[in-house]
């Protein structure tokens, strides 16, 4: 495979460090409109978005801290892949 087919960096920092917006819409915590409302807050009271759900009362605290996990092993998740397809990667350029 040519090395140009895939960037393995790119790919990396679009899956990273997904948003707890994200997370919380995935795991269906929450609907576009509240996440909507909560990023409108967040402009205007300079917290974060997490916070600002609970004091909406959309999410607990709990629920907070469970997804705020989940974001976590997320980036440990792809960096451990990461560092795989680059190990692969240089097992196959340099035979």
């Amino acid at each position: 495979m040519p090395t140009g087919d895939i960037n393995i960096q790119k790919l990396k920092e679009l899956i990273q460090n997904p948003k707890i917006g994200e997370i919380l819409l995935h795991y269906k915590k929450i609907t576009i409109d509240q996440l909507c409302e909560g990023l409108e807050q967040q402009k205007q009271q300079n917290l974060p978005l997490g916070q600002i759900l609970i004091q909406m009362n959309v999410i607990t605290e709990n629920e907070l801290i469970e997804l705020l996990s989940i974001q976590s092993n997320i980036d440990k998740i792809v960096n451990e892949s990461y560092n795989e397809l680059e190990k692969l990667k240089n097992e196959t350029s340099n035979p």
